[in-house]
């Protein structure tokens, strides 16, 4: 298998749960090899890093995990990615729909930083 879609397969697989969320399906469901639901919705997602970096797909959607501190973009043409979730902020169609919630550092005695 080529790289791009074995990559893709092991990010749904490690994301199984998720994606089984988002569709409303079973993780069973999601591990098919055939998945006529599996839709990736057409508009543009733009994804904003804390570094000021930028990435943006057509046909894609996302999925912010605070349990995994990542947001995973599910790509129709381009693969799958992960990104670091940490102040991130993810726009559909110019529209914000996701923005990490930054908590205060806390030192190791237990109080917030000062």
């Amino acid at each position: 298998m080529y790289p791009v879609p074995a990559l893709a397969r092991q990010l749904e697989t490690e994301w199984a749960s998720e994606l089984a969320a988002h569709f409303g399906r079973s993780v069973d469901d999601v591990l098919q090899q055939v998945r006529p639901w599996f839709d990736f919705p057409g508009g543009q997602l733009r994804t904003e890093l804390m570094d000021g970096s930028i990435v943006q797909f057509e046909w894609a959607f996302q999925i912010a995990s605070e349990a995994k501190r990542a947001i995973a973009v599910f790509t129709e043409h381009c693969g799958h990615h992960v990104y670091p979730h940490h102040e991130a902020k993810v726009y559909r169609d110019g529209l914000l729909v996701y923005a990490q919630a930054v908590q205060p550092f806390a030192a190791a005695d237990g109080f917030a930083a000062r």
